[in-house]
């Protein structure tokens, strides 16, 4: 082993005890601690248990008030007698999300110990793996192009693949969802290493990698059946470019992966290329999939180019609520979504890749199986944070492939001024994908463990204004004059923290008559108010340890609400009564 070689290694033993250290904070950060001693109520430990069982519905019964209803899968039946987004076909429960997770990790450990696997835990090691597959590819298309990267070039780039590709957010908040995603992740990064490590060699091993690579691009699709794109593609490359042994050592087990899910489906649906969605338990426009080209155009926005909302408060970079507003068919499912562009700002070097002469190719079709992965998200009419892992990942391993090869020739001034943009970028990425592995998609850091966030965002600001506190000193008193006003306009008072743990305190006038509304998250309580006399005293006035928001009129409590603890830096408290 070269010293090169060598040191190439180190680096990325550093950075993924780094990476992986994260990882496993993240995924608990917001109060869901890794539950070994007991059963889980995770969709995919229900399907681990079906499968260990020898069958294929979830062990759950369907309550008899859903099967008795007319139409089980109107969106408007009521979500408690229903298991929300399981599918319902024959009077059984089914997952219409891929199998592949169930396959790799539930099943096997419920096999062996008679427990769940905690599913929290489960994601930390697809998106470990995920990561430690990445790094693996990235250091094998070095090797192919005859690079050798300094090592604190190599560490950004490490960290870019570890930390700007969405994984952070997508740890924030554990369900079937991101267990899916992640585990698509893990398949394909696994793939796209099987396939470099097999190239360009025709010999028993590398038919052997070829091999591999076939098989993790057919667990990606029992995952995330669309990642069936960067299979297509992956085949593409090995027919034009390689021989007939190469092929069919990919197409083989791919093939019988296919013809697995398909018996899958055909077993539980009697159709092979039904996963369920047919018959999903959702909500209005969320259950079946229709796909139009009317939807890229509002997608590529909302996946690509959609902007955060920056504050001087921790963590400075928050996903847009209400989310950015985009010309988009009616229908069109939108959570709240930031750019990949944001995520991994350095994809401006992408171009590069045309001057990387050894790996151009390669680099090329991972750019096309992206692209067709996020044309088919977008086509699908619905937006969401968590879907960008699905090709952001293979985006960012094209571009830092990219740059190490271009960069690592690159010298003088042209050359370090692109180094130090590009670290700029990749640090940029960075913070960007920590801040929203901290909010999650529900800021549940804030609910679950109020004391963890402000410990943590008491490390970085030092601006008291601008500093999250628990309990905040809340006191104000306004004189406020209750007018006449239109129905359903809000007089906003008094406003605390950031949604959706947001407090606030407004008037609004119902049938003619004004109400004063106290809100926190999906509390709230109302007071009848009479227009007049002017000049009254309002009081507000805040008080822990049990988190009372009471307001008082002319020294006459009128509202106690109990709302919890409240964090909010004091920048964040706007007093808009008596202005």
């Amino acid at each position: 082993m070269t010293g090169g070689a060598r040191a190439a290694k180190y680096v990325f033993f550093l950075v993924a005890l780094l990476t992986g250290t994260y990882y496993l904070w993240g995924v608990r950060a917001a109060g869901y601690p890794f539950q070994w001693e007991k059963d889980q109520p995770g969709y995919y430990n229900y399907l681990g248990r079906a499968f260990a069982a020898g069958h294929l519905y979830l062990p759950v019964e369907p309550s008899p008030l859903l099967l008795a209803q007319p139409d089980p899968w109107d969106p408007k039946t009521d979500d408690s007698v229903k298991l929300f987004d399981a599918v319902l076909f024959n009077r059984r429960y089914y997952l219409y999300h891929g199998a592949g997770p169930a396959v790799l990790l539930f099943a096997p450990y419920r096999l062996l110990t008679h427990r769940d696997l905690p599913e929290n835990f489960a994601l930390f090691l697809f998106c470990f793996g995920g990561f430690l597959f990445s790094g693996g590819a990235l250091l094998e298309l070095l090797r192919l192009a005859g690079v050798q990267c300094r090592a604190p070039l190599l560490a950004l780039l490490l960290l870019a693949l570890g930390f700007c590709q969405g994984v952070p957010f997508l740890l924030s908040r554990v369900w079937v969802y991101e267990v899916a995603v992640g585990g698509g992740y893990f398949c394909l990064a696994a793939a796209v290493f099987c396939l470099l490590r097999s190239w360009p060699s025709s010999n028993g091993r590398g038919l052997l990698w070829g091999s591999a690579g076939g098989l993790m691009f057919g667990l990606a699709v029992a995952c995330r059946p669309h990642l069936a794109i960067a299979g297509a593609v992956a085949g593409l490359l090995i027919a034009v470019a390689g021989t007939r042994k190469q092929f069919l050592a990919y197409c083989v087990p791919l093939l019988l992966v296919g013809a697995c899910i398909a018996t899958y489906n055909f077993a539980r649906f009697g159709n092979p290329v039904e996963f369920g969605n047919s018959w999903i338990l959702s909500g209005a426009n969320q259950g079946k999939l229709h796909l139009s080209p009317a939807n890229v155009l509002p997608g590529l926005y909302y996946m690509l180019f959609a902007r955060p909302v920056f504050s001087p408060v921790f963590p400075w970079v928050e996903l847009p609520w209400p989310p950015r507003d985009f010309a988009r068919p009616a229908g069109y499912i939108l959570e709240q979504t930031l750019g990949a562009l944001w995520l991994a700002p350095f994809l401006i070097a992408l171009p590069l890749l045309f001057f990387a002469r050894r790996n151009r190719t390669r680099l090329v079709l991972m750019v096309a199986a992206a692209t067709g992965i996020l044309l088919f998200v977008t086509m699908t009419g619905w937006s969401t944070q968590r879907y960008e892992v699905d090709f952001l990942p293979l985006l960012v391993l094209a571009t830092v492939a990219a740059c190490a090869e271009v960069l690592a020739t690159a010298g003088g001034l042209w050359g370090g001024l692109l180094k130090g943009v590009s670290g700029a970028l990749i640090v940029c990425g960075c913070v960007v994908n920590l801040a929203l592995g901290v909010s999650g998609p529900y800021w549940e850091m804030i609910r679950n463990k109020p004391l963890r966030f402000v410990k943590i965002a008491g490390w970085f600001s030092p601006v008291a204004r601008y500093r999250p506190v628990l309990q905040p000193t809340l006191d104000v008193s306004f004189l406020v004059v209750i007018k006449a006003g239109p129905d359903h306009v809000r007089e906003p008072w008094v406003t605390a923290a950031r949604y959706p743990w947001q407090y606030e305190l407004y008037v609004e006038h119902v049938s003619g008559k004004p109400v004063l509304f106290s809100g926190y998250a999906d509390s709230v309580m109302t007071v009848a108010m009479q227009e007049g006399p002017p000049g009254t005293v309002y009081r507000v006035h805040y008080t822990g340890p049990d988190g009372d928001m009471t307001v008082s009129r002319g020294g006459v409590e009128i509202l106690r609400h109990r709302i919890g603890p409240l964090v909010t830096a004091p920048s964040q408290i706007l007093v808009r009564a008596g202005n």
